[in-house]
């Protein structure tokens, strides 16, 4: 008598955290003290030397960093500061109070109270199980890190995440285009003695009597410009 097999039930939500989170790479900006940051999940080991304990609602999580960045990332009024200076009784205190527009300004757009609960060093770096990213400024990598948080949390990051649009990706794009100058024909025979600098006449009449020719044809969108030495002035654009 065969053995029934009963595959686990996997509910809308976790469906939907795994796609958002775990099914591509998801990339956001942030902006702190007049500066843009940006935030990209990635799969990578890391090696932590920090963890934020945090507040998010009434769920516990754990904010677990390859380092910490430097308060100035924060707050320009902490730039001075050398956080692992400060007396240990008031590290905290002192990370609170870089971290406050911060911490004000997530909790207003997730509608729901942060609070950080202690941050200390990670004395033994070990495994686990959460969101893998890594934060960029300007210029480089500031750090690298993994969010341990309960499934609710990551359901209102996901639902979150996925509502805003993320412009910055599209101006990253670049659209390759190219353009014909004419054409001519010649014999198979010709076409193999070709070599290198020899000169291939272009029938110049088609040219000359389209004035107007498209330089980018990507899906529906065409963009039409009239011909100058140097390129093409863009005219019509019809998409």
């Amino acid at each position: 008598m065969g053995r029934e097999f009963v595959l686990p039930k996997v509910s809308k939500n976790d469906i939907f955290i795994d796609n958002v989170f775990y099914g591509r790479e998801v990339c956001f900006t942030f902006q702190c003290d007049r500066r843009q940051f940006h935030v990209t999940t990635c799969r990578c080991k890391m090696r932590f030397s920090i963890e934020i304990r945090l507040t998010l609602g009434h769920y516990p999580c754990r904010l677990l960093l390859e380092q910490l960045p430097p308060l100035a990332v924060f707050s320009d009024k902490f730039a001075a500061i050398d956080f692992f200076s400060v007396p240990e009784e008031i590290r905290l205190l002192v990370f609170q109070g870089a971290t406050e527009a911060l911490q004000e300004h997530y909790s207003a757009i997730l509608k729901t109270a942060i609070t950080i609960d202690a941050l200390e060093p990670v004395v033994v770096s070990e495994t686990v199980n959460g969101i893998d990213f890594t934060i960029t400024g300007e210029q480089n990598r500031i750090t690298a890190g993994t969010l341990v948080a309960p499934k609710e949390v990551l359901a209102m990051l996901a639902k979150k995440i996925q509502r805003t649009p993320v412009v910055h990706h599209f101006r990253n794009l670049e659209f390759p285009y190219h353009f014909s100058l004419g054409s001519t024909r010649f014999s198979w025979d010709d076409y193999e003695a070709l070599c290198e600098e020899d000169v291939i006449f272009l029938d110049q009449h088609e040219l000359a009597k389209a004035q107007k020719m498209a330089i980018l044809d990507f899906g529906d969108v065409r963009v039409r410009g009239n011909l100058i030495p140097s390129g093409v002035v863009v005219q019509q654009i019809q998409g």
